[in-house]
């Protein structure tokens, strides 16, 4: 199976039209949404009267929900079109962060959690499999590794501010921004245009018969380990930082995005050259060191330099394997396929947050990592 398409030597780089960069700004401000709870609401669920394990769960539960969503997902990414299941996202998206307000128990966050998660379901699917027909196929690499910055680069600025702003707002008042980021990103992606010939397809196949197809599931593969590290890795740095006693950790996504607004682009472009595998086994590879180097981690210098580690190492491997498996798939069910990946890597972050919380109870947030 050939998966090294011929360079475009004759494309500038960044021409691509007016939707893609809409994509890209709602795709921003969507995962700033995000992420700008990712320092808060862990703090959050402790102040409920969530113990570690349950912290891990409730937030494990947002990426399992996600995974539960993604068959559907991306059959109707595949039936309905790309931009309607994108805005559907960010209209998810907009009201979890507001039942989080209205939630005062463990049971109550867990079923706002669950709601929420369905929200990234729509939204990733259906933005990525848009993405990368809105390109010609000699720089699908290069194309979604820039429409990939658009998610670091909000987790380069929303945690730290979410971390200084929990000093002066309440949760409620962060919860309340969350959603206006959300809302603006519905807003934005109301003028994008899709490519008619996909939209609205009738055609196609199940999840199953998709999943069988060699080229999606040996991706799906990579897709759950590195997400199993995503997940114990940001589910529990705030607490880290805390028994390491690390002033801010936001620093460690600020690093981590830096590094993945750097990498992402190149690291695509590379594997439209060389080939997707020659990129993704390398990116692993970093992704492991970057988790074990957390053991000996004391203090920001050091966070950093894992973050920027783990970012190199992710921005291969995942911009690569998105490319290959959209690659190996026809325009008729390219959102089950793109569904499929996502969900295992949701399924990843919904066991590294889950499994590993009485673990870190057990030996530590540092030994946990290693």
């Amino acid at each position: 199976m050939n998966n090294r398409p011929s360079p475009n030597q004759a494309e500038a780089p960044f021409s691509y039209p007016l939707s893609f960069y809409l994509i890209m700004a709602s795709t921003f401000l969507f995962f700033f949404s995000m992420h700008l709870l990712i320092t808060p609401l862990p703090l959050y669920i402790k102040e409920v009267g969530g113990k570690p394990s349950q912290i891990g769960l409730v937030m494990g539960m947002f990426a399992l929900t996600a995974v539960l969503s993604r068959p559907l997902v991306g059959r109707l990414v595949d039936t309905w079109g790309r931009k309607p299941v994108m805005i559907i996202g960010s209209a998810i998206f907009i009201l979890g962060p507001l039942f989080y307000i209205l939630a005062c128990s463990l049971p109550s966050l867990f079923l706002a959690r669950m709601f929420h998660g369905m929200g990234i379901a729509a939204f990733t699917t259906a933005y990525t499999t848009l993405a990368s027909e809105l390109v010609p196929l000699p720089r699908r690499g290069e194309a979604l590794g820039l429409a990939g910055v658009a998610a670091p680069l909000s987790i380069m600025v929303a945690p730290p501010l979410g971390t200084a702003l929990l000093a002066r707002l309440d949760f409620s008042a962060l919860f309340f921004l969350s959603a206006l980021a959300a809302a603006l990103s519905l807003l934005i992606a109301v003028p994008i245009r899709e490519t008619a010939h996909h939209s609205n397809s009738q055609e196609g196949q199940g999840f199953l018969p998709t999943l069988r197809e060699r080229g999606v599931w040996v991706p799906c593969l990579f897709a759950v380990a590195a997400g199993l590290t995503y997940g114990s890795l940001f589910t529990f740095l705030p607490l880290f930082g805390v028994e390491r006693n690390i002033a801010n950790v936001g620093l460690f996504f600020t690093a981590y995005g830096l590094m993945t607004i750097t990498a992402k682009m190149p690291l695509g472009r590379l594997s439209d050259r060389v080939g997707r595998v020659t990129v993704i086994i390398p990116g692993g590879v970093l992704l492991a060191l970057a988790l074990a180097g957390l053991k000996v981690v004391e203090g920001t210098g050091l966070l950093i330099g894992v973050a920027i580690l783990y970012g190199l190492g992710l921005s291969g491997a995942w911009t690569a394997l998105t490319a290959l498996i959209v690659d190996h798939t026809s325009p008729e069910v390219r959102g089950t396929a793109v569904g499929l990946l996502f969900g295992g890597y949701d399924l990843g972050i919904g066991l590294g947050g889950a499994a590993m919380g009485p673990l870190a109870e057990t030996i530590g947030y540092g030994g946990m990592y290693l």
